[in-house]
């Protein structure tokens, strides 16, 4: 069976299931604490200007493509150690389980938990999340496709 993710060898990985290039690292390890949802845009631009993987299109998750990297049965191991962080292990992962999306509701801002897998609405200017850039377009067609379910339990 082919992997699902490819690492591409220049901080980036893409998701062969959805065709998402998303950043191999997060914003939490350079920044060293978790940002509010403002920090994460100007994180995001950060990395539009360094031109990451050689693309300046990186933009926030929205709440289903932050969604399709969960996974239910890989928990995240680092160093000897097993974190309930369901997220496949070619991404780098350390601390700070709560991502930031792109969708916002008045002051507030969707964030994805890996540790639990559930969303919840946080203010924006809370300093309680981190993020992770996506560029590419999903169709959300291919998270119902019967092959994304047998992808999932392999």
């Amino acid at each position: 069976m082919t992997e699902r993710f490819t690492d591409n060898q220049d901080g980036t990985i893409t998701d062969v299931q959805t065709g998402l290039m998303w950043q191999e690292g997060y914003a939490y390890p350079e920044t060293g604490s978790y940002i509010n949802w403002y920090d994460a845009n100007d994180y995001i631009d950060d990395l539009n200007g360094r031109k990451l993987g050689g693309f300046s299109d990186w933009r926030m998750p929205d709440r289903l493509e932050i969604q399709s990297l969960y996974e239910i049965g890989k928990p995240f191991k680092s160093r000897g150690k097993t974190f309930i962080l369901h997220i496949d292990p070619i991404f780098e992962f350390s601390y700070g389980s709560c991502f930031w999306t792109c969708k916002t509701r008045l002051s507030a801002a969707l964030g994805f938990e890996f540790d639990i897998g559930d969303m919840h609405w946080y203010p924006q200017g809370s300093i309680s999340g981190s993020v992770r850039a996506v560029r590419g377009a999903l169709n959300p067609k291919v998270m119902v496709d019967p092959a994304w379910t047998r992808l999932q339990e392999s």
